[in-house]
């Protein structure tokens, strides 16, 4: 380490705190409410009670040792750094929490006896474990990793044998407290970890309340200071992977899956005496300190939130003052045909994209005779009811065709191509396409799109046949509401 970089360590309430004369007392009881209880958000009254409880058992073990009211050595931790003093939403008592500096002190001491067993192996194992992850997860030649994953399968084949042949590998009670106290460690460095992020993310409310302030000019500089000292705590490492491990609490059966396998850990039998049982409520301690910082995110969201809205306010009574002043002065010089007068050009440049412009497009054009050539019949009225005559299909009629194929059909089922080879089509397309539109009670019309058929029929007023290709129809006969039954695919 530098040297300018340890002695700037001194002023970090870490240190402080060790090197402080009533240090004993502060990590005895702060370390006992706030990392072993895992208490949030202590009220004061609840606080105070349990400290007055502590002091007076030092007194009466050295008379004197600690003169002062709880309530003053409370408010001298929290100057310090070492509590968090602060009123909760729609409640006018304060509470008290642990800060990181508070907690990193508490580990550095408790680290410091020596331990009657040590444990190396799972560590080594895990270590081991991670980095195999590391390799394996990126890893670009999908030939190696097919061959790692062969490997594992192989193992996991060798380990089934054994047990199918009777052999049977248990771990230790050594091997089983070693890993013990390293999930207990894991635990425990977790919960620190919270506290850390959220007393960064603090941090960066307080240095945006002190700026808001402070500020004079406009918010927009402010504004995206703030948001880019945000998205750096949210898309930084140690941010990216507290939002990851939150998502995994949030997972029901992840969560289960926890407790059970932990109720199932404290219960071994060759663990008996060496558990602690403060660890089956970690769950719910990991879930309340992510919900904490969660709370500390959404009030942060809330300063500004309120800070844009008051600004915004400011912002549009200046504005209307000026508008006012400028209407008086106006008015004042209204009657004034004086005064010296300039006109502007403003400079600008019509842009036309090349393709916002139309193309080329040759006109066609047409060649009409005019010429009317008179009818030699005088007084004869000439019939013009061809020009108006059309083709008229009767639904009815087709749809009395169908019914009547599909009662002759044993499975009261017949396709499109079945019923033209039956009534060959007389008025061609459009009678065709009357088929698909035919709606009737008792008569079902079943299209899909996914098969097609192809339907010859002759063309109207024309030699030839024409060839048509359509969807897969199929009718079926409608009995009491119900389909006869499933659509046979031809």
């Amino acid at each position: 380490m530098d040297f300018d970089e340890v002695s700037g360590l001194f002023k970090h309430p870490a240190w402080q705190l060790l090197r402080a004369g009533n240090a004993p007392l502060v990590l005895a009881f702060c370390g006992t409410v706030f990392v072993d209880e895992n208490e949030r958000g202590v009220s004061e009254g609840v606080l105070v009670s349990r400290l007055d409880d502590q002091l007076y058992d030092l007194n009466e073990r050295a008379l004197g040792s600690y003169p002062r009211a709880a309530s003053e050595y409370l408010t001298e931790w929290t100057n310090n750094g070492w509590l968090r003093k602060y009123y909760p939403p729609g409640e006018d008592e304060p509470h008290f929490d642990a800060t990181s500096a508070l907690e990193k002190a508490v580990a550095w001491v408790r680290a410091l006896p020596a331990r009657s067993f040590i444990g190396t192996e799972s560590r080594l194992g895990t270590i081991v474990d991670l980095l195999r992850q590391m390799a394996f997860g990126t890893e670009m030649d999908p030939q190696a990793r097919i061959d790692e994953l062969s490997r594992e399968r192989d193992q996991i084949d060798t380990q089934i044998a054994r047990l199918r042949a009777g052999e049977l590998d248990v771990l230790t009670p050594v091997a089983l407290l070693d890993r013990y106290q390293q999930v207990e460690g894991m635990a425990i460095d977790l919960l620190r970890d919270f506290r850390e992020v959220e007393g960064n993310l603090r941090e960066l409310d307080r240095r945006f309340r002190q700026d808001v302030a402070g500020a004079e000019g406009g918010k927009g500089e402010l504004l995206a200071s703030f948001l880019m000292d945000r998205e750096m705590i949210a898309e930084s490492d140690q941010g990216q992977s507290f939002q990851a491990f939150f998502d995994y609490l949030l997972s029901p059966r992840r969560q289960e899956e926890l407790l059970d396998l932990l109720e199932e850990v404290n219960q071994l039998p060759q663990l008996d005496g060496k558990t602690n049982k403060n660890l089956l409520k970690i769950p719910r301690a990991w879930l309340e300190a992510a919900e904490s910082t969660q709370d500390t995110v959404r009030q942060l969201t809330e300063q500004l939130r309120r800070f844009l809205a008051e600004r915004g306010r400011e912002e549009d009574r200046r504005v209307l003052v000026l508008a006012r002043s400028i209407q008086r002065h106006v008015t004042a010089l209204d009657a004034r045909r004086d005064l010296p007068g300039m006109e502007l050009e403003v400079p600008h440049v019509d842009l036309v994209l090349p393709m916002e412009r139309r193309l080329y497009m040759p006109v066609e054009r047409a060649e009409l005779d005019s010429a009317v050539e008179e009818s030699s019949d005088d007084g004869v009225d000439v019939d013009v009811s061809e020009l108006f005559a059309g083709l008229h299909v009767d639904g009815e009629v087709l749809a009395g065709q169908v019914l009547a194929l599909l009662e002759e059909s044993p499975s009261r089922q017949a396709n499109l191509a079945a019923i033209v080879d039956r009534f060959p089509l007389t008025l061609g397309l459009a009678e065709l396409l009357t088929y698909f539109q035919l709606q009737r009670p008792g008569l079902d019309v079943v299209i899909d799109p996914e098969h097609s058929r192809e339907v010859v029929y002759e063309r109207v007023n024309a030699p030839g046949h024409t060839v048509a290709t359509v969807p897969q129809v199929t009718f079926v006969l409608n009995e009491g509401g119900t389909a006869a039954g499933e659509v046979e695919q031809a």
